[in-house]
């Protein structure tokens, strides 16, 4: 049997959510040496707790916008970027005076996803070089994740060494290479 309810006592499944939304998406496919895609969502996402009280889900951010392209200036070079930028996802807080005075995390159960995280948003950057053989071609990429350093939240946590609240941030500036081949 599986312990992860195991600190629950009565589990009941006559909850109720809904989610609305409105997505719009442009889309340029390649023409000449350019390609790009823009998207927005528009959204909200609540459930209502055991006690009848109306709450935002943790997917809740809201709105998300997306802007993607490239250019291709010839069949061995590509270059891409990629733009997120999100609204911040709701969070439980921490019960702060209680959390020090147990030296732990205590979490304030009176507002569940009451707050919200900061606003999300990085840059990726890419650079492809495509070589050609007879069957196959290998693509040697450089990326750049996060390239102006963005330091997103993922998550704040209860630091127990200076019994305060801490934050865990998100991957900041991250350069990836590698090859792919393609046969």
């Amino acid at each position: 049997m599986s312990t992860f309810f195991t600190n629950y006592h009565n589990l009941t499944d006559n909850g109720q959510a809904w989610s609305r939304g409105v997505e719009f998406l442009i889309q340029k496919k390649m023409a000449k040496d350019f390609y790009g895609l823009v998207s927005a969502s528009l959204f909200r996402c609540r459930y209502q707790d055991y006690y009848g009280k109306w709450r935002d889900r943790i997917y809740d951010n809201r709105y998300i916008f997306n802007l993607i392209g490239g250019y291709k200036p010839n069949n061995k070079w590509e270059f891409s970027i990629r733009w997120n930028f999100a609204g911040g996802a709701p969070y439980t807080p921490f019960d702060q005076e209680k959390s020090r005075l147990a030296d732990s995390a205590v979490i304030d159960a009176t507002r569940v996803n009451a707050e919200r995280y900061p606003d999300y948003h990085t840059l990726n950057i890419r650079f492809d070089r495509r070589f050609y053989f007879n069957q196959s071609t290998l693509v040697a990429y450089f990326s750049l994740w996060n390239a102006y350093n963005q330091k997103n939240i993922a998550t704040y946590y209860w630091n127990k060494t200076d019994n305060k609240q801490d934050t865990i941030y998100q991957w900041s500036f991250l350069p990836i290479g590698g090859f792919e081949f393609e046969f």
